[in-house]
């Protein structure tokens, strides 16, 4: 029952990440203006942007009591970390729950002001530490090698990258440098006289520099885990590079979102960790 429920607790936190950045593409944030239900009522929606929103509240639920009941289980179940990764995860699903309350209260998917704009951004990054925590107590109580995988350099190179995308998608920065690629605004080096220029051109630049990790990762420790990684990044910069040159076609901004959030799932469970002290999990019965 345990794998089960870390396994369902995983697919739907990722689902629920997914579902959300469609609901974001999509400008259906607020069409359920209420909180926790739609307009107030258990009565499905009828229109196609607050059942998006809906079903996103809908999974989100689902993710949190496969969360808390793989919260229970470690807990009975096993010793040492992973009652630690659990308790994170967690504690971060029910931050997660009252910032999205927060922000239909706030009415942040506007994004009019920099606070909103923040918010937005918490909530992700409350995602994915959720997803992130969940991952590795299922790697800490399954996965026999802790020491095999991808270089925690290239790792950390891909995590800062998504961070400052995260930033790019929920300041509104997506389309500083116009819908254009490799130049910025007409150039290579843009004129930095906009903060978001800013952003996006730090941004892209983090993504070259992990691309550049990942294919040192591939040349120097040439494995099935780092060739796939490598697959992997170039998929997300062909996603990145096309929702940019079409102007944010909403499918493949769905693409993006998905492969990025895959990727660092994948990366979370196959980042290389060289442990200082006993991390061996000893399960009771």
């Amino acid at each position: 029952m345990l794998r089960a429920f870390l396994i369902l607790a995983i697919v739907f936190t990722y689902v629920a990440m997914v579902w959300g950045g469609l609901v974001r593409s999509s400008d259906s944030g607020l069409a359920c203006p209420s909180w926790p239900l739609c307009y107030g009522s258990f009565e499905p929606p009828k229109d196609t942007a607050a059942k998006l929103e809906m079903g996103h509240r809908t999974v989100s639920s689902l993710a949190g009591i496969f969360t808390l009941l793989s919260f229970v289980y470690v807990w009975k179940k096993t010793r040492g970390l992973p009652k630690l990764t659990s308790t994170i995860a967690l504690a971060f699903t029910f931050s997660a729950a009252l910032t999205g309350m927060k922000m239909i209260k706030a009415e942040t998917p506007h994004l009019k002001y920099l606070s909103h704009m923040l918010l937005e951004s918490v909530h992700i990054y409350e995602s994915m530490i959720i997803l992130g925590f969940l991952i590795l107590t299922y790697r800490l109580i399954y996965k026999r090698s802790m020491e095999e995988g991808v270089p925690l350099y290239a790792y950390i190179f891909a995590l800062i990258t998504m961070i400052t995308g995260v930033l790019v998608r929920y300041t509104g920065s997506g389309e500083a440098c116009g819908h254009e690629w490799p130049t910025c605004n007409g150039s290579l080096i843009p004129d930095f006289t906009s903060w978001k220029v800013t952003l996006q051109f730090l941004h892209r630049n983090l993504a070259y520099t992990t691309w550049l990790a990942f294919l040192l990762a591939l040349v120097s420790s040439f494995n099935r885990t780092t060739l796939l990684s490598f697959v992997f990044v170039n998929l997300q910069f062909v996603f990145a590079i096309s929702m940019v040159l079409t102007g944010f076609f909403l499918p493949l901004s769905f693409m993006d979102t998905a492969m990025g959030f895959f990727f660092f799932a994948w990366l979370t469970y196959n980042v290389q960790i060289k442990p200082t002290i006993n991390l061996k999990v000893k399960e009771v019965w």
